[in-house]
């Protein structure tokens, strides 16, 4: 059989997290390796791309037919993999961010038997909600889509009425969407959690987000105060989100106690591998709160109960609750 004649499973991430999620759903639908392509789809900064190689290796996409979609030459290898594309089977498309209009070029421009969007973080959670309310509602423009047709891209597709979705959060099936749900089992093979070792002093991790606006500086210090005063005796560690600005955060917190580290790898991996006590997780509404309380149950996970940034958040409540259904903790400013 020619090898343009086996069906395709084609997965599109452009963040760790998405990555990650491609890789639990390739185990979760069986997809075998040679039938699969992996499309990096124009990760926002080095910091990302250098994590995403990372996970590629370590999660065992190295055997996988990869085709990277980098800035510099996005519009080229994007007409290229359109025109290679068009004519193959592709059995089931998973798609990493469904608000991308890079995405959607996908999910419009290819025919698939199947579309499944898996997780790109509590924006999942939001589009979730989106879809019940509005449908799935298009990111490209008029002039980006003719942009497109020179190019040969045709958007020709409509999503489907019923979506697939998986996902680590517990949302539930639908008219609408599909939901499947799971809980990292490949992670926790691949990096052996049972055999993770505590060592060292206790640890408190605080989960760094870039948003806020202008009263981001004064809801991060009222913040790390209320988990200083939390844990005074506890040395705090304030893990960099990658579009966060080490400058603009050592600024932010002077006099605190607290070290600023950029860990170079995913969170999830670097609490897996480090060997350190984490006694507990704090933050605001960062996604690795519910990632890491999936994947260490036993770990304490706290949010932040901000009522100055909670109102810049789509389905705070909602989120807030799905925290809680699964063991992260509350508590207020």
């Amino acid at each position: 059989m020619s090898k343009h004649t086996v069906p395709l499973n084609v997965f599109v991430a452009s963040t760790p997290l998405q990555l990650m999620s491609c890789t639990e759903a390739r185990h979760a639908y069986g997809c075998p390796a040679d039938t699969c392509l992996l499309v990096i789809a124009r990760p926002d900064n080095r910091e990302t791309e250098s994590q995403m190689a990372f996970l590629a290796e370590a999660l065992g996409w190295h055997g996988v037919e990869t085709i990277y979609l980098k800035k510099s030459t996005f519009y080229f290898r994007l007409g290229y993999i359109s025109r290679s594309l068009s004519g193959r089977v592709i059995h089931r498309l998973f798609i990493g961010n469904k608000s991308s209009w890079i995405h959607e070029i996908f999910y419009r421009g290819l025919d698939s038997e199947q579309l499944i969007f898996v997780d790109d973080g509590l924006a999942t959670v939001k589009y979730y909600h989106a879809i019940h309310d509005e449908g799935i509602a298009s990111r490209i423009s008029r002039e980006k889509s003719r942009l497109l047709a020179v190019m040969g891209i045709h958007l020709h597709r409509i999503a489907p009425e019923v979506i697939a979705f998986f996902t680590c959060f517990p949302l539930a099936s639908s008219e609408r969407v599909q939901v499947r749900v799971h809980d990292f089992p490949v992670f926790r093979e691949t990096f052996a959690l049972s055999a993770r070792k505590k060592g060292g002093e206790p640890l408190v991790g605080f989960l760094g987000q870039p948003i806020g606006g202008e009263s981001r500086p004064q809801q991060l210090r009222d913040q790390m105060a209320h988990v200083v005063e939390r844990h005074p005796e506890t040395r705090i560690v304030y893990f960099m989100h990658r579009k966060e600005s080490r400058t603009e955060l050592e600024r932010i917190l002077a006099g605190f106690p607290v070290e600023i580290r950029q860990a170079g790898r995913p969170i999830e991996v670097e609490v897996a591998l480090s060997g350190e006590a984490y006694i507990a997780f704090y933050s605001f509404v960062s996604t690795a709160l519910f990632t890491l309380k999936k994947i260490f149950p036993d770990m304490q996970m706290c949010q932040i109960d901000d009522q100055v940034l909670s109102v810049r958040i789509p389905f705070y409540d909602k989120i807030v609750s799905m925290f809680r259904e699964i063991g992260v903790e509350t508590t207020t400013l």
